[in-house]
């Protein structure tokens, strides 16, 4: 193994890096810049633990998200996942009787699915990310669209509902407590297991984790299983939130989810990144849209300064990595293989 893969899975077990760092302290002077100058952003810490529900679900699918992400990968059909997957819950407790939350686990059980299937398509068939999951995006709204009929299901047990509006005592949202905990296997996942490493290893240069002896196909599969499960769990809990489903609920997930991870600090390229960004990024980015909001912006002007944001976190992480171009990061791979296979030779 080079020693730049291995420094690199050193600096994987510790949560931040200067990346995220910095990222932290942006999110604290945003949330006191949006504090003094936006009336009723934090009247109080109840209230503001509050707007964590309008936003924890993207946090959910960008947990997800940057797993497939550091293999390389992208996955666009997050969206219709989440949403075929809320349906599919939905329809099984209004029309067979199901108890809710065996629906609910049957629903994340089909996000896995769906996951799995992406993944056999890249892998099996050796289709681009991009171009496969595109594709199954439309086929799994069109699936979404036809189970939920003319009207959407509505009108969920209270129970139910508390997942995506309750809190703990009235001040802790049950959205915060089940991110949390996700984040935390998440990042314990990525950054203290061997699935974890491998992950990032398929990313930086996965012609060497092939020669390695690693089941590359395996593990990128894995990664669109996760991913599919998250998205899924999303929907389900955006569903609770809205205590209604709709085929395209999930539409609002993909751009926001893209930036998160991406401002985060996984590399779009594969290979590089942390959890612990992920999360900050999650924060930083939900706080300022929710300002936003409340300021009295547009839902077209947030998504605007999200897609700027993207945008600007993209160029700025491939200037300061050094990988400007395309042919950049194809001659930085090759460099990198041969020096692995002429470290393989000298052992």
């Amino acid at each position: 193994m080079s020693n730049s893969v291995t420094a690199r899975r050193s600096r994987s077990r510790f949560p931040l890096g200067g990346w995220e760092s910095s990222l932290l302290v942006l999110f604290v002077l945003q949330v006191l810049a949006s504090s003094f100058s936006i009336p009723g952003f934090f009247d109080s810490f109840s209230s503001w633990l509050g707007l964590t529900e309008n936003f924890l679900p993207f946090g959910i699918v960008a947990l997800g998200l940057s797993v497939v992400i550091l293999t390389g990968g992208i996955d666009l059909s997050v969206g219709s996942t989440a949403g075929l997957g809320a349906i599919v819950m939905a329809e099984l407790w209004l029309h067979l009787g199901m108890p809710i939350w065996i629906a609910v686990m049957i629903g994340v059980a089909l996000g896995a699915l769906v996951g799995l299937i992406n993944g056999l398509i890249i892998t099996r068939f050796n289709t681009e990310p991009l171009i496969a999951t595109l594709a199954t995006s439309f086929i799994y709204r069109s699936v979404g669209t036809a189970l939920a009929g003319e009207s959407p299901p509505s009108g969920f047990p209270d129970s139910f509902n508390a997942l995506g509006q309750g809190a703990i005592g009235g001040l802790i949202p049950y959205q915060l407590i089940l991110f949390s905990i996700l984040a935390v296997l998440f990042a314990l996942l990525m950054s203290r297991s061997a699935y974890g490493r491998k992950i990032v290893m398929v990313g930086y240069n996965g012609d060497a984790a092939r020669y390695s002896g690693l089941r590359v196909g395996r593990i990128v599969t894995s990664a669109y299983v996760i991913s599919g499960a998250m998205a899924a769990l999303a929907g389900i809990v955006l569903a609770a939130y809205y205590s209604a489903v709709r085929p395209d609920m999930g539409d609002i997930l993909l751009l926001t989810t893209i930036t998160t991870v991406v401002l985060g600090g996984i590399s779009i390229f594969g290979g590089e990144g942390s959890i612990g960004g992920v999360v900050i990024a999650v924060l930083l980015l939900g706080f300022l849209r929710q300002g936003m909001l409340i300021a009295g912006f547009s839902d077209m002007v947030t998504t605007m300064v999200t897609g700027a944001i993207l945008l600007a976190a993209i160029t700025i992480r491939n200037l300061l990595s050094g990988r400007g171009t395309g042919m950049a990061l194809l001659v930085r791979r090759f460099r990198n293989l041969g020096r692995d296979k002429l470290t393989e030779a000298t052992k």
